[in-house]
């Protein structure tokens, strides 16, 4: 049975927001006012572990690991027809779109690479490699990408890689989620122990936001506004930035939830790229 606290989505409804999220079986858009889901693409069986959106040209990026490649389909639409961008990768987890200047950033998780290409998939280019990073996440207006090693910590670069150092270690408990706050500056992440932690993104002022009290792998965390997304399992979940918030259900899937992306339906983000 699936919980709402109708007051709280119709606050987040009015903000002209969309809930994407992934499980092994598809690639799935919540509905903030009915509370109903749709299935946007079957996967089959490939575990998706990264969505990102190019605003600009409206696109929906995902890397499917099992697969060994990079996808994209135009969305908002009908047609949800594939085209392959990136292949031949090694367990690809993490990917970021930068519209601004037409680029594509991927870890592959297998080989350890952090590498770009074109939004078409041309000029692939290796950038660099880490130990096992999982997730890149990019600062696009202050030219800052974001690459959690998932045993490590969390590293900060420059786009051109002319200045990179680790902002936050991680002890003896993995990490396979993170995002950033563009609007306060901030990073947040659930570690194994189940613990949702956040920092300034120069690393300072750590907080523990939440605890789940159960250690898994949490896979998928999204914060856009005053909200942070997340899953716990199966179960999808909203809570607010406010210190001490309840978390609130918004759906019970019957799949685990490995990623999530919050749309933003205003094209808000265009125009902060256009600026750039």
């Amino acid at each position: 049975m699936n919980h709402f606290d109708t007051n709280r989505i119709v606050f987040v409804s009015a903000y002209q927001v969309n809930l994407l999220y992934s499980t092994n079986t598809g690639i799935i858009e919540f509905d903030f006012d009915t509370g109903s889901v749709n299935i946007l693409f079957e996967l089959g069986s490939s575990s998706v572990f990264a969505i990102d959106y190019d605003y600009q040209n409206r696109y929906i990026y995902f890397p499917r690991s099992n697969y060994n490649d990079i996808v994209r389909f135009a969305y908002p639409s009908n047609n949800t027809t594939l085209q392959t961008v990136v292949q031949s990768l090694s367990y690809p987890t993490g990917i970021a779109v930068d519209s601004a200047n037409d680029h594509l950033y991927w870890v592959d998780s297998n080989v350890g690479k952090l590498s770009r290409c074109n939004l078409d998939g041309s000029n692939v280019t290796v950038l660099s490699t880490f130990i096992h990073p999982w997730v890149i996440r990019l600062d696009v207006t202050n030219r800052w990408m974001y690459i959690v090693e998932q045993s490590t910590g969390i590293l900060k670069s420059r786009f051109d890689l002319s200045e990179r150092r680790t902002i936050t270690n991680f002890t003896s408990t993995p990490v396979y989620c993170m995002d950033i706050d563009t609007e306060e500056n901030r990073l947040y992440w659930i570690n194994y122990d189940g613990e949702m932690k956040s920092c300034k993104d120069d690393g300072s002022d750590v907080k523990t936001i939440l605890s789940t009290h159960v250690r898994r792998p949490y896979y998928a965390i999204h914060v856009v506004g005053s909200y942070i997304y997340y899953a716990n399992d199966n179960q999808l979940l909203m809570l607010s930035k406010t210190s001490g918030s309840t978390p609130t259900v918004l759906y019970n899937d019957t799949s685990y939830i490995n990623s999530i992306f919050v749309f933003n339906q205003s094209g808000m983000l265009i125009n902060i790229y256009s600026q750039k």
